[in-house]
């Protein structure tokens, strides 16, 4: 989105330019990798000029990071949306899987932006994979909470190890963008349903 409106009968304004500068540096990276995005790319795309950028983020590891930051926030959201509209574990896994068949039909999945970021960084670059350890792990302890949730609602059997099932649906979630990628098969995304339903042990 290039412009924001404030008010019914306000003018329309530009975005301010560091909302602009994450923008734009999300999708590239997403598209093109972080490795192969250049901030004189990030900045002609963005509409700015790099001085700007240097106001925002003094480096591109730093605006790296906020875009890891960006992107965790708008994942968990979604994640937690879809667990509040699917209380139990495997309506909520199927209506994952929907969302990310719904993507990759639009041509939108780039696969997880986390895996893409770690395997491109540079081994100094410290922030930045602290910052996806922290996102990964926080994204296990949204799905362990859920889980926790579920046995207490009864749709999952209580002696469920909630925090080691969570990272198990994260590995195969993460495996099956991989796939998907390295397939180019849509199908595989249909792998997390049928996998998530031999590791949740669901009351009937």
């Amino acid at each position: 989105m290039d412009f924001l409106f404030s008010q019914p009968g306000t003018e329309m304004k530009k975005e301010p330019t560091k909302i602009r500068l994450l923008s734009v540096s999300r999708n590239l990276f997403l598209k093109q990798g972080y490795s192969e995005t250049g901030l004189n790319q990030i900045v002609e795309e963005a509409k700015t000029v790099k001085a700007s950028l240097y106001q925002h983020f003094s480096s591109k590891e730093e605006l790296g990071k906020e875009v890891l930051k960006l992107y965790s926030d708008e994942n968990l959201n979604l994640l937690k949306t879809l667990m509040k509209r699917n209380p139990k574990p495997l309506d909520f896994i199927k209506a994952w899987v929907r969302i990310l068949s719904r993507e990759a039909r639009m041509s939108q999945l780039y696969g997880c932006g986390m895996a893409n970021f770690r395997a491109q960084i540079h081994p100094g670059e410290t922030h930045i994979r602290s910052e996806i350890e922290r996102i990964a792990n926080e994204t296990i302890n949204c799905l362990s909470d859920f889980l926790k949730e579920s046995i207490q609602n009864g749709y999952t059997k209580p002696n469920v190890d909630c925090q080691s099932l969570a990272k198990q649906l994260f590995i195969v979630y993460e495996g099956v963008l991989q796939s998907y990628r390295l397939l180019d098969d849509k199908k595989s995304l249909d792998e997390l349903y049928k996998i998530a339903e031999t590791l949740i042990p669901s009351l009937k």
